[in-house]
């Protein structure tokens, strides 16, 4: 293709993005899905592009898309937030996964003919969420800060649970052997070994950055920079570099709130932090890569045999019942209707289930198994493919369909028992005062205390 119209396609993407994203607050269609289908149009539909002319490269973007995302995604965390959102993420990371490999062991089983432990794996490939198309979208719609910190979360815990317990499976591929204790250590390690490495890390740079190099010039990137050496050292070491990545953001964005900040400098503590022009360039950076991201995942999407698209959609469907169900036991405290609804709908798949559901495949065809095995294993990927695509395009239409008439200024629901809601609150306030003779030239003066705060965000409802 001439490099021309390669430069014209790239420049115009970026206008085209733009243009969706302003387009959302009439249409409410998320710029993921718009993005998604031109790759769709470019690839499988017309043939004009295939994945393989982008060979090594197309995965190295890839996981580049994967480590801006999540350190943007880590710098704008708040950790008060955090420390009430972290148990309801678990939890969900938990829930979410032991049903969607319950419902591939029920299908893989009855419907494409699979072993237990191949089912366990596609289970396992598709159990979490997609950082790459989560946050983008909770960007999008933002929800409370609270939801927004959950969701998060649970996209980036849900990733280290799906490599942890995908890779262990494909390594019994051929004995057909499980061992749970070692699949929870290796988990309970990588985590917390990740989570250190970021944190040190983190806290590391940015004393280094705002006391050795504070005269350096143009070094926002240069923290960029050391993600990307913190994600491959990481993953280098067998650990986890996604979550590795999302603690080294929160751990620059909120250094200036930990204690050693606290102890060491508290009269410029504030100044240890990440300024706004650096968050702007992340927020740039990010929104330049994901654009082309959504569109190579498009392009990727393979339609090799309708059967499997058949129940691809089928799982889809069981999924996001199921995840209605689970995400529901979250409660109420802190979140507001749109916010539950958020929780409910925002389980896309993503990059990490379509790299982990070629590997069987691969597997197979470089230690020349058996055609029954390789069946399996194209069964594997091309399902799992489905349910990728399949998934963005119902949690978008579920979101076109219900954002349309929702009330943004929804309050949250009360943190401790026995207090109001503040819709509930101002209301009785303002029955009582209407109960009171108006008089001429004068006013009811009320007690200050007595008066619901104002309030002109979501984070200010919160609780603390």
């Amino acid at each position: 293709m001439d490099i021309s119209i390669i430069l014209i396609a790239l420049g115009l993407l970026i206008f085209l993005s733009h243009i969706f994203g302003a387009a959302f607050a009439k249409t409410k269609i998320p710029t993921v899905l718009l993005l998604m289908l031109i790759g769709l149009v470019l690839g499988p539909i017309t043939g004009l592009i295939n994945p393989a002319s982008f060979g090594t490269a197309g995965s190295v973007f890839t996981t580049i898309t994967l480590i801006c995302i999540l350190f943007q995604s880590g710098t704008t965390l708040d950790l008060q937030v955090l420390g009430k959102s972290i148990g309801p993420a678990l939890l969900a990371t938990l829930l979410n996964f032991v049903v969607i490999v319950g419902i591939s062991v029920l299908l893989g089983m009855y419907m494409l003919d699979l072993k237990f432990i191949h089912c366990c794996f596609l289970g396992a490939a598709l159990g979490g969420t997609s950082s790459a198309v989560v946050i983008p979208m909770v960007n999008q719609l933002k929800p409370s800060e609270k939801a927004a910190t959950i969701l998060n979360l649970e996209s980036a815990l849900s990733d280290i649970v799906c490599l942890i317990i995908a890779m262990s499976l494909l390594e019994s591929f051929g004995t057909g052997d499980i061992d749970p204790g070692i699949i929870a250590k290796d988990i309970a390690l990588s985590m917390l070994g990740s989570l250190a490495i970021g944190v040190l890390a983190g806290f590391a740079w940015i004393v280094i950055l705002k006391n050795l190099l504070s005269s350096l010039k143009n070094s926002m990137f240069t923290t960029f920079a050391l993600a990307f050496i913190v994600y491959g050292f990481t993953n280098l070491i067998g650990l986890n570099g996604g979550m590795a990545i999302l603690a080294f953001g929160i751990a620059v964005a909120n250094y200036h709130m930990s204690p050693i900040a606290k102890k060491s400098m508290a009269d410029r503590a504030e100044a240890m932090s990440l300024s706004a022009n650096d968050r702007n360039f992340y927020s740039e950076i990010v929104f330049i890569l994901q654009t082309y991201f959504f569109v190579y995942v498009g392009i990727s999407i393979k339609f090799n045999n309708w059967y499997y698209l058949l129940v691809g959609a089928i799982f889809t469907a069981l999924m996001f019942g199921t995840r209605y169900l689970t995400m529901s036991c979250m409660g109420k405290k802190g979140l507001n209707k749109r916010d539950r609804r958020m929780l409910r709908v925002l389980g896309p798949k993503g990059l990490v289930a379509a790299v982990l559901s070629s590997l069987p495949l691969q597997w197979a065809q470089a230690t020349n198994q058996p055609e029954w095995m390789l069946r399996s294993c194209q069964a594997i990927q091309d399902v799992a493919y489905a349910v990728v695509l399949f998934s963005i395009i119902t949690c978008s239409v579920i979101i076109i369909l219900t954002e349309k008439n929702t009330d943004k200024e929804e309050p949250v629901e009360p943190e401790e028992a026995g207090e109001k809601p503040v819709v509930e609150a101002a209301a009785e306030t303002e029955a009582v005062a209407e109960t009171v003779p108006s008089q001429p030239d004068e006013t009811v003066t009320t007690d200050e205390d007595d008066q619901p705060a104002p309030s002109s965000s979501y984070s200010d409802f919160i609780p603390e």
